[in-house]
């Protein structure tokens, strides 16, 4: 049986048959092969970009009614839950995530994006400032242009949407590019925009690693704005290009959320919350709580129940319902884990449990980790893993959790974890990240922004944040009775 060859899309047209080069995907859940995806090189890359700038430039979409334009969007939406199952499966086998995560969650996610920008663009309006009687200032936003949206591997399908369906509503086009690390769902989402009869140009999306393909992408002269949803070092060297000081961007990065726990905590559902911030997703997501910040009157206790909890977690296959944890996205992602556990451990880190592979398991598989004694001194406790590790450091008082909270580069995420609403509320307030969470995990609710302070981003994402990102201001002056205004060069010769 010949290779499955994943399919990009190019001004309306699928990759057409196998050619060099090409670029293999693996599940993690065993190695097995599940396709062969086609390498944008820079040429490729450049036919993308070119195929959005014309569908943009002629206004076969940016002149586009916007209700038409939410006409396409929904028919998109429509798609997406008509074949939920299979890009669910898919998405689990390209990333490891739990069937059950991405059929429940990310799926759903990314049918609820289309829907609302849909929706939403309907609803776009503008302002009028009167000035006195003499004029009115109209202000209207337009779309940027050309954007590229270069997604994760963790959620490639939700991520992906929610900028894609913001950016798409405004009435820009979009080149959307896929991590080799997990190439097959959005392969899938090009064969569905290419059923849909989008008009060619609007939505490009290929496939590839940083370099060429990331880097060819970000250093396109022709792009507007871009979205990159990665890692720090890779955002450096994006904002490090020329181009990109001229240009709209958002960074959605990473982070080194803390869960706070305090001594008058509802205990169990402090550790249900810890264990559900730390672990959903195998860790491997940008909000993952994987600080865990204990007030020294409770220390104890919660740990004999938090780690009795991450012990029983059921690692397996991510298609069978009773996993609680899937593999790894890879083995080399695996190995960078296992070397931050082993640091941790040099450096006075004590590992209470897991930080083993399972004997047992074909794939990239990692017992959870919990290590205690890790202070701000240490790597555990500032460099993102990205995995399912949790450090525990101990705090006295409110006030030093939140500056234990705060003492990081990254400002994404927190939960706090009190008796008293009010005093979570507070604390909330003093924590420097983007999203907090009062006796709760995290959730994400379309309609708000999302992102990150410091190293954990720039921009939001949600809502009409979302709106504002993917759009250009412009102010129309429209004369009423007007001031009276200078008339000059009328005057007699000199």
């Amino acid at each position: 049986m010949s290779e499955r060859i994943l399919a990009d899309l190019i001004d309306g047209i699928l990759s057409p048959t196998p050619q060099p080069p090409l670029f293999a995907s693996y599940n993690p859940a065993g190695g097995a092969l599940l396709g062969l995806a086609p390498l944008a090189d820079a040429v490729r890359v450049d036919a993308a970009v070119g195929a959005a700038r014309r569908a943009f430039d002629d206004g076969r979409w940016s002149g586009l009614p916007a209700v038409q334009r939410a006409d396409f969007l929904s028919a998109l939406a429509e798609q997406l839950e008509a074949n939920l199952d299979a890009l669910a499966r898919a998405e689990s086998a390209d990333t490891g995530m739990l069937l059950s995560m991405t059929a429940h969650g990310h799926l759903p996610r990314a049918i609820a994006h289309c829907r609302y920008f849909a929706a939403e663009c309907q609803r776009l309006s503008g302002e009028c400032l009167a000035m006195d009687n003499a004029y009115w200032q109209v202000v209207q936003r337009e779309p940027l242009g050309v954007v590229a949206i270069l997604a994760p591997w963790n959620a490639p399908l939700a991520v992906a949407t929610i900028n894609l369906a913001a950016a798409l509503a405004m009435g820009n086009t979009v080149v959307l590019k896929s991590s080799e690390r997990a190439p097959f769902s959005l392969s899938l989402l090009a064969e569905l925009v290419s059923a849909l009869d989008f008009p060619p140009g609007v939505i490009n999306i290929i496939h590839g690693p940083a370099a060429p393909s990331g880097q060819a992408l970000a250093r396109h002269p022709q792009l507007d704005g871009l979205c990159f949803v990665g890692g720090v070092d890779a955002a450096r060297d994006i904002a490090a290009q020329p181009v990109s000081a001229f240009r709209r961007t958002l960074y959605e990065l990473g982070g080194k959320s803390p869960t706070i726990v305090l001594a008058d905590a509802d205990l169990d559902a402090a550790v249900d919350g810890a264990l559900l911030a730390a672990f959903a997703s195998n860790g491997e997501v940008c909000t993952a709580g994987s600080r865990l910040l204990l007030q020294q009157d409770i220390k104890e206790a919660f740990l004999e129940r938090f780690v009795e909890r991450v012990r029983r977690l059921r690692i397996g296959d991510p298609c069978d319902p009773a996993s609680e944890l899937g593999p790894m996205i890879d083995v080399a992602h695996l190995e960078s884990i296992e070397r931050h556990l082993q640091l941790a451990q040099q450096q006075g880190g004590r590992l209470l449990c897991g930080g083993r592979r399972p004997g047992d398991l074909n794939g990239s598989y990692l017992q959870a980790a919990v290590l205690d004694g890790i202070t701000p001194q240490m790597s555990l406790f500032r460099q993102e893993v990205f995995g399912p590790v949790v450090a525990v450091t101990a705090f006295a008082t409110a006030e030093q959790a939140v500056a234990l909270a705060n003492d990081s580069d990254y400002g994404l995420a927190a939960t706090v974890w009190c008796a008293d609403t009010s005093k979570g509320l507070c604390l909330a307030r003093q924590l420097r990240s983007g999203v907090v969470a009062v006796n709760s995990p995290v959730i994400r609710d379309v309609r708000a922004p999302f992102g990150g302070r410091g190293a954990s981003g720039l921009g939001r994402v949600g809502g009409r944040w979302s709106l504002e990102q993917y759009s250009e201001l412009k102010t129309c002056t429209l004369p009423l009775d007007g001031y009276p205004l200078p008339r000059l060069g009328v005057g007699g010769a000199g």
